[in-house]
């Protein structure tokens, strides 16, 4: 399933409906008919249970820690999902342990990519090296190596598929045709949650002849500006029609250049992580002290777009289910906040990820820097401390092994509230152990609740009693942007970053 951009319900990707029944322990997932994977075999019911299967085994497993463990895994409670059912060839059943309303939010999950079993085996939990999925496109060619040359070792290519597009609109006019039966018949276009009952149009194929043919992906490590990638020519090691993250001052030079830059709103997070183990960050007063003095607004300077804002709350702005912003800033002076909490000047390191560009953190450590000039003139000490992405900063994130401060952030995976909430705080292995033990007992609960309002009201509760303990600090809600090619004519900016290949058109 994805969002439906212009009214931001569900709509099907390779499902015609996905379906609660009244009591949201069973849901029902109707497939399309006619989808094929890329190696010619046929996505039925049995092979959407081979991956609920997986997915489920991959979010128990503690060795691999997994984006979907909020959705699959143990959670406060229990298991969530008891058994599957496949009642008919194209019909997937999934049985709850306990009631979950918000369950079909949660299959726009990105993790989420139906592979064809051949892919992965019986039972595997392991990265599927060659994917064979039911998308547009088909690996053709897989990088091997990560070197500034456009070489056959480090490219991936993609091929569109030819059979895709009869695929699709196979399948849509099945869907189409269903939901008008339904609709002639005089049942409701949507059902519990705004979940269609009758059959939904299909995410359409690309027009005939606008999708590129062929996609190549260089995996380089020059040391070149967005806008020299950008700007190149084709036959040039360091071209790309698309780059993302690009930091505001990127942006500049991008337009310079006469090329297009595009904004998504803001769907991501970014926090000031605080370790309570440390001597001088488990005392509240130390954590406020250090918040009332961290100017967001200087931050923002030169490293993200216009649109991004202030943070009030752990989740985006637009899920609103923000608090109103706690007047922590004026409760106490800092000099008597530092004396509440001993602190007689010692280093407090703020480690920061490096080698890596993401949607919602281009430049991590203008921000940290930024954070610590701020906390230099109260007298609060702290040592930068960069950590390489891939080897350091993130297998210490995921493991809770970071010390002092830090800053990461979180970029929304589906349309709900409990997707960041639960992996900051809930789940077998949560990003932030918060001292309010109750928290994952109380997002269990609001996955029981029927109405999407009272939903949001509990959410919004949970959200009020976090930012008054402190557990960490939401600094900002940044809008990301990216930069085209010349050659790019359209591209499918999405929030979520669901941003299918095939709608992306070329000259």
């Amino acid at each position: 399933m994805s969002i439906n951009s212009a009214d931001g319900n569900l709509t099907g990707i390779l499902a015609r409906t996905a379906n609660l029944n009244e009591d949201g322990t069973r849901l029902r997932i109707t497939l399309a008919h006619g989808l094929t994977f890329s190696d010619g075999t046929e996505l039925d019911s049995a092979a959407l249970k081979a991956n609920f299967e997986r997915w489920q085994k991959i979010a128990s497993t503690a060795a691999t820690p997994s984006a979907i463990d909020t959705i699959l895994a143990d959670s406060a409670s229990a298991p969530l999902i008891k058994s599957y059912k496949t009642p008919g060839k194209h019909v997937l059943d999934v049985h709850f342990a306990r009631p979950c309303f918000a369950f079909p939010d949660a299959l726009t999950h990105p993790g989420l990519g139906v592979l064809s079993p051949a892919a992965f085996g019986k039972d595997s939990t392991e990265p599927v090296a060659t994917p064979i999925g039911a998308g547009a496109y088909t690996l053709e060619a897989k990088a091997t190596k990560t070197a500034p040359h456009r070489e056959e070792a480090n490219t991936t290519r993609l091929k569109l598929r030819a059979e895709f597009r009869s695929e699709r609109e196979s399948a849509a006019a099945s869907a189409s045709a269903t939901h008008s039966e339904s609709a002639s018949q005089g049942s409701p276009d949507y059902g519990r949650d705004s979940n269609h009952d009758g059959g939904v149009p299909l995410r359409p194929a690309p027009a005939e002849g606008k999708a590129p043919a062929t996609i190549a992906f260089i995996h380089s490590s020059l040391s070149a500006t967005p806008a020299q990638w950008l700007a190149s020519k084709h036959d040039n090691p360091m071209h790309a029609d698309v780059v993302d993250a690009v930091a505001a001052k990127e942006q500049k030079e991008i337009a310079q250049a006469g090329l297009r830059v595009m904004h998504r709103d803001p769907f991501s997070v970014v926090y000031l992580g605080f370790n309570h183990n440390d001597e001088n960050l488990k005392q509240r007063a130390m954590r406020q002290a250090i918040v009332q003095n961290i100017d967001e607004r200087q931050l923002l300077k030169d490293q993200f777009p216009e649109s991004t804002l202030s943070a009030n709350g752990y989740t985006p702005a637009s899920l609103g289910v923000q608090p109103e912003r706690p007047a922590i800033r004026d409760e106490k002076a800092t000099t008597d906040l530092l004396k509440t909490a001993k602190y007689g000047g010692e280093n407090i390191p703020i480690a920061y990820p490096t080698g890596v560009r993401l949607p919602y953190f281009p430049l991590p450590e203008l921000t940290a820097q930024g954070i610590q000039k701020q906390l230099a003139e109260v007298h609060i000490t702290t040592q930068l401390k960069p950590m390489h992405w891939d080897t350091e900063f993130l297998p210490a994130l995921l493991e809770g092994r970071l010390t002092g401060l830090f800053l990461f952030g979180l970029h929304g995976l589906y349309r709900s509230p409990h997707d960041m909430l639960a992996r900051l705080f809930s789940g077998p292995r949560p990003l932030c152990n918060a001292r309010l033990t109750d928290i994952p007992h109380r997002l269990d609960a609001a996955l029981a609740i029927a109405s999407a309002s009272q939903r949001r009201e509990t959410y919004r509760n949970i959200e009020t009693d976090l930012i008054a303990d402190l557990p960490l600090h939401p600094l900002l809600l940044p809008a990301s942007a990216l930069g085209l090619s010349s050659d790019v004519t359209n591209y499918p900016l999405n929030p979520y970053l669901e941003e299918p290949l095939e709608l992306v058109t070329m000259r």
